[in-house]
């Protein structure tokens, strides 16, 4: 399996130290991150963003989501934690996407209440889903350089 993990990201076996760089699970995990504040931001109407729910509602539009939907899923589709993750990533997206609906439809409050509820929880859902992948990928990288 680790061996389909490396092969994903287009590293060689004989070179496990380079592989949670390649990964770029912390840039992951910031990018989404971030959505928090572009999403109060936008209920808050500081942003410059024309922000849509069926464009945000796509989980596979973002960097994560273009990697889960191509070669992640090709490489090690069937993996318990990659397939967790691609649950929690889509749901994400439909939180945001439902918090901009919400604020379009006039109802900032319960926008917010999205946002700081269910929003909030599923973003720590998605971050712990990569922590998970990020660390099959950090304890092979321990294995191999044993």
């Amino acid at each position: 399996m680790f061996g389909k993990i490396i092969a994903a990201f287009g590293r060689s076996k004989s070179e496990p130290e380079e592989i949670t760089q390649v990964i770029n699970m912390y840039d992951a995990m910031l990018a989404h991150a971030a959505w928090k504040k572009r999403l109060n931001e936008y209920l808050e109407g500081r942003s410059k963003e024309s922000l849509e729910p069926s464009n945000i509602g796509v989980d596979h539009a973002c960097m994560l989501g273009k990697w889960i939907h191509s070669d992640g899923r090709a490489q090690f589709g069937d993996e318990p934690a990659f397939i967790k993750l691609v649950e929690e990533h889509a749901k994400f997206h439909q939180h945001a996407a439902k918090v901009v609906e919400a604020h379009q439809f006039g109802d900032t409050s319960r926008a917010q209440e999205i946002l700081t509820g269910s929003f909030e929880e599923q973003s720590r859902r998605t971050v712990t889903c990569l922590t998970r992948l990020n660390a099959i990928v950090e304890e092979h990288n321990k294995q191999s350089a044993a």
